[in-house]
């Protein structure tokens, strides 16, 4: 069933909100979507089989501002939520907004300003994490313009938010060659690597619009195993690698740069079985030497080394000690950019 009202012909902006469950936190998000300063966009709800009140919170709003349209479907996932409501986007752009987080009164007005006026393919805004007790912005540090390919590798290196939120893209780029992978994490991730291997035009602009909200039991805060990791891993290197004509021939170096991303990530969680003598750790050793002078630019000698510390169990120790000290750095760095 749809809850929908009538509406002008194809708004500037589609905004994609996936639900599951967020009954106190919905009537913020769409508060903040209400609040936008600008207006001439279409916000698509997609209900995913929520157990508690989110549908009613939903269905509330699209009563009373038109712009909003809530669709009801089974449980399928994000990614299938997400696709649910490309499919019935009418927008010129497309935006994401997840359903525990907060625009700015802005970001809209600001993201389309710099799409029409700079004629990129997709513009990114900073964000600022939400926690109970303080907020915090994050800032690439970047502005101006830069290769979708340049977009790519930097995704691959988190020198850049994956995320699909923060970002208003052309919605031409979602045609039926994207695949929404049903992972359980980094699926944001998964959609923009494909959609970078395009190279399109990326623009940045000095601007934090968008409220990241940390909540427990989110799934960016469940626990990472080894086996989803290589999951993972297996699943981008095979997409970059069906995307080797768009990459320059270059989808092995990409692919390495990914699951070096997923590796560190999940060997610098300190409490995470070694993994260190796994066929995914020495094939990554491998290819990392291939790519070293490259890799070099991304990463550190000292995170490099650690890498080649964890094939042995006996150092283990040692590691995890390093990267204690390492995430208790970057903790710090994070507080005292508040």
């Amino acid at each position: 069933m749809d809850t929908s009202h009538a509406q002008p012909p194809q708004p500037a902006v589609s905004i994609i909100i996936p639900v599951y469950n967020l009954e106190q936190y919905l009537d913020a998000t769409l508060e903040s979507v209400e609040r936008q300063t600008f207006t001439d966009f279409e916000a698509i709800v997609v209900d995913d089989g929520s157990k508690d009140g989110t549908r009613a919170v939903a269905c509330r709003h699209a009563e009373r501002d038109p712009r909003i349209v809530v669709v009801h479907k089974e449980n399928g996932g994000v990614a299938r939520a997400r696709e649910t409501a490309l499919e019935r986007a009418r927008g010129r752009y497309v935006t994401f907004l997840d359903g525990d987080d907060l625009f700015e009164p802005e970001v809209l007005q600001r993201l389309v300003d710099e799409i029409e006026r700079s004629a990129c393919d997709v513009v990114c805004c900073d964000y600022k994490r939400i926690c109970p007790t303080y907020e915090a912005p994050v800032r690439s540090g970047r502005t101006g313009e830069m290769s979708g390919l340049e977009f790519l590798e930097a995704l691959l290196c988190n020198e850049v938010w994956g995320g699909l939120w923060g970002k208003l893209y052309r919605r031409s780029l979602f045609d039926g060659t994207i695949r929404h992978y049903p992972l359980r994490l980094w699926q944001d991730s998964a959609v923009n690597i494909q959609l970078f291997s395009r190279n399109p035009r990326v623009r940045f602009i000095d601007y934090v619009g968008y409220g990241y909200v940390q909540r427990a039991g989110s799934s960016n805060h469940s626990r990472l195993d080894f086996d989803y990791c290589r999951l993972y891993c297996e699943t981008v290197s095979a997409e970059l690698r069906r995307r080797d004509a768009e990459l320059a021939g270059r989808a092995d170096y990409f692919a390495t740069l990914s699951t070096l991303r997923v590796y560190l990530t999940y060997f610098c969680k300190s409490r995470n079985p070694w993994a260190g003598d796994s066929d995914l750790a020495r094939n990554l050793r491998r290819d990392v030497a291939r790519y070293r002078r490259e890799v070099r630019r991304h990463y550190s000698a000292a995170r490099l080394a650690l890498l080649d510390l964890d094939r042995w169990h006996a150092l283990r120790p040692l590691v995890k000690l390093s990267v204690t000290f390492l995430r208790w750095r970057k903790s710090l760095e994070r507080r005292l950019s508040r």
